[in-house]
């Protein structure tokens, strides 16, 4: 496997899940949720892991427990891309990375079997996404009606990681920052370089992302299952 670095966008104020501590902070099994993200993705043996947070906070002190000298933070910016922008920024003093993965600061529970597999795929075509097809039937709205539907066997929900190879990702966040393009995840910067082939990885177990209060159970459970 390449060498890898991680980035991790954490900055966010958690705004939809609501309540005074942003999601990332919040404790399941008395660790912060960054804990246990961060604790699966340092079991890879990536080269470093930057973190971005909220400009006011910094890594709980759980987390220094894990392996200080792999983890950086950094100040997160106002959107996730501007996040993902300042990691790699704070990744320009050192030799670039074979490999780089993009995870959800709140998204702690993504088997391990998964991640894996989607390294390996990064590895085999330069970029690959994890995530799952979608089940349930998609309708295209307009002004707030249904005006068809969509066919769902070419479609697919994105999750994290997502893995890049490190010239690829920084292209394309080269080229939307002199474009003044946003996006929302990252693989639709890589899609805009055109010619890369991304790989979609189809999740075998569920990947919550912490969004709203009623997702604690299920990331909760699944990390209880795990440790069992």
């Amino acid at each position: 496997m390449r060498p890898l670095l991680v980035l991790v966008p954490a900055g966010g104020a958690g705004e939809r899940f609501g309540g005074t501590t942003p999601k990332q902070f919040l404790e399941i099994a008395g660790r912060p949720v960054l804990y246990w993200t961060l604790a699966r993705l340092l079991s890879l043996a990536p080269e470093r892991v930057i973190v971005a947070l909220p400009p006011d906070r910094g890594l709980p002190p759980a987390v220094w427990g894990l392996d200080a000298t792999r983890i950086r933070q950094v100040a997160g910016g106002a959107t996730r891309q501007a996040s993902v922008a300042a990691c790699l920024a704070a990744a320009a003093d050192r030799e670039p990375a074979g490999l780089v993965a993009v995870h959800d600061g709140a998204r702690p529970a993504t088997a391990r079997a998964d991640l894996l597999a989607v390294l390996a795929a990064a590895e085999r075509t330069g970029a690959a996404v994890l995530g799952r097809r979608l089940t349930d039937t998609v309708k295209r709205l307009e002004a707030g009606r249904i005006v068809g539907t969509l066919d769902r066997t070419t479609l697919f929900r994105a999750e994290t990681p997502q893995v890049f190879r490190h010239e690829l990702l920084a292209a394309a966040f080269a080229r939307a920052a002199a474009e003044g393009w946003e996006g929302t995840d990252e693989a639709a910067l890589v899609e805009r370089l055109g010619g890369v082939e991304i790989a979609a990885v189809e999740a075998t177990r569920p990947n919550p992302k912490l969004t709203l209060p009623r997702d604690l159970p299920e990331v909760a459970r699944l990390l209880a299952e795990e440790a069992a």
